[in-house]
């Protein structure tokens, strides 16, 4: 029923129309023909008066009279007994810190949040990862490098190279022998380390047209296909050991032929539940849209990592003040500290800034990004816990509430439709959840006002959908829940005389 309806009603609001010229609105049922409910959720917090304030810093200040200390859980249980009023403890904190009665502390997480990167075609993603193994022959260990290439979209394992050490020469090995198969690759997925992001190395991927992809530091995460690859790798060869007094280059042999068979094997096999084998996903033929749409996926996910304007001004003032004070930070402390200094306001580095000028103006052995640190995390600590003080001042405190009352009872507002249109206008716009309850259940106390001085709905319903339609700043989405809630407010006052009549 409802569908039919609410076209019409959309169209008298778009064209200015009355809704009676176009039709009467039926009944608020759902297709299951049941009544819809207001959506109330005013929890615990909806009791809460200016009585109930009173009540509770009487007896806080009767607590603080006797030289006790005010403790929440106490504090809340002791409400309950001799004033009978029933709220959780985080609802009885923001009153006390309204009343200026307890002190506002905040705690803000932070968590850190890694991007997924898709895989859609063969040859697209190469994973290139090094890790150390170790071969023992007679006893004496051999550690090499070994740099792998492994295919991001089908977990083909396509070259590798043993060294030494991680250099730009063992990355351009593999690059080399996985282009010699398979031509090259769209886009090289590798972590920050200085042989994947060296001059050389960036000059031969773009020399080939291969763009980087690099996961960020510390997050192994962002190349698991490579790390994948070498746990089941060393999981299957386990210890390598032999007992022979032989030359290096036997051991380079030795694990150069094990490491071909195991990935011999392991491109034969199917990973992660898939029909076909690694071998056989490679050689699935692709187009050049296909190619460049996953190029396109890669420059994307790049440009979403990049750093966005206000976080760049705050680690533009943390170089500032580096080469202001002239402080001497190790590279990676700097790392930390740029991962560090955007989670901060730029009010509370301002400030931080000019504290810890003064503090190093003192004393000179002050002069160093732990201090600067030190400073600016009290300075945002006080910003939040006064940002939270205000919160719950502006909501609970006693004078501020009964500021409120008094001017409500001036005004003397009287339930008439505009003023319920108006307060549902303030609800749907409004930003603050208490806000919006307040106003709703405002409107919906004059809303049953009205109806009961009425024989029907259908009278109150058109003088209020007509006056929906004459507000200019709403949209037709917001129109729509507008209404939506009037409807609600009348169909739960008609249940409500049903039941009385029966």
């Amino acid at each position: 029923m409802r569908d039919r309806g609410s076209p019409l009603r959309e169209a008298a609001w778009v064209l200015n129309i009355s809704f009676s010229v176009l039709s009467q609105w039926n009944q608020g049922f759902d297709p299951d023909m049941k009544p819809y409910h207001v959506p109330d959720r005013r929890g615990k917090d909806g009791l809460i008066t200016v009585e109930t304030v009173k009540a509770m810093v009487k007896l806080a200040n009767e607590l603080k009279g006797k030289g006790r200390r005010i403790r929440l859980q106490g504090f809340t249980r002791d409400l309950k007994q001799k004033e009978g009023i029933v709220l959780s403890r985080k609802k009885v904190k923001e009153v006390l810190i309204a009343n200026d009665l307890f002190q506002a502390n905040t705690r803000n997480r932070r968590p850190r949040f890694y991007q997924s990167l898709r895989k859609e075609i063969p040859n697209g993603l190469l994973s290139l990862d090094g890790s150390e193994l170790v071969v023992f022959l007679d006893g004496d260990p051999h550690k090499f490098n070994v740099e792998l290439g492994v295919d991001v979209s089908t977990f083909y394992h396509t070259a590798f190279s043993i060294g030494d050490s991680e250099s730009s020469d063992e990355v351009i090995k593999v690059l080399e022998a996985h282009r010699n198969v398979w031509g090259s690759p769209l886009g090289v997925l590798c972590d920050s380390g200085s042989s994947n992001l060296s001059e050389r190395t960036r000059s031969y991927l773009k020399g080939h047209d291969i763009d980087l992809v690099s996961a960020g530091p510390g997050n192994p995460k962002g190349n698991g296909t490579d790390e994948g690859a070498f746990s089941q790798m060393k999981r299957a060869l386990g210890v390598i050991e032999f007992n022979l007094s032989s030359p290096k280059g036997l051991a380079r042999s030795v694990l150069e032929k094990l490491i071909s068979l195991y990935i011999a094997m392991r491109n034969r096999n199917p990973v992660k539940g898939r029909v076909l084998s690694p071998d056989q996903g490679m050689t699935l033929p692709t187009s050049q849209a296909q190619r460049d749409a996953e190029r396109q996926r890669f420059r994307d996910h790049m440009a979403a990592k990049a750093r966005p304007q206000d976080e760049q001004v705050k680690v533009d003032r943390l170089y500032g003040l580096v080469r202001y004070h002239d402080l001497k930070v190790e590279p990676e402390a700097l790392k930390r500290a740029e991962r560090s200094i955007i989670a901060y306001e730029k009010e509370a580095i301002a400030a931080s800034e000019e504290a810890f000028a003064r503090a190093v103006n003192r004393k000179a052995e002050r002069k160093s990004l732990a201090y600067f640190f030190g400073i600016l995390k009290r300075i945002q600590q006080e910003r939040d816990d006064e940002a939270y003080r205000r919160y719950c001042y502006q909501r609970y405190n006693e004078e501020v509430m009964l500021d409120l009352k008094r001017q409500q009872e001036e005004d003397g507002q009287s339930p008439t439709v505009e003023n319920i249109v108006n307060l549902l206008v303030q609800a749907v716009k409004a930003s603050f959840r208490f806000v919006r309850e307040a106003a709703i259940r405002r409107a919906k106390q004059w809303t049953l006002e009205l109806a009961s001085s009425c024989h029907s709905p259908g009278p109150l319903k058109k003088r209020i959908s007509d006056a929906l339609g004459k507000v200019k700043d709403l949209s037709l989405d917001q129109k729509t829940k507008v209404w939506e809630l009037v409807e609600q407010f009348l169909n739960t006052n008609t249940t409500a005389e049903s039941v009385t009549q029966i």
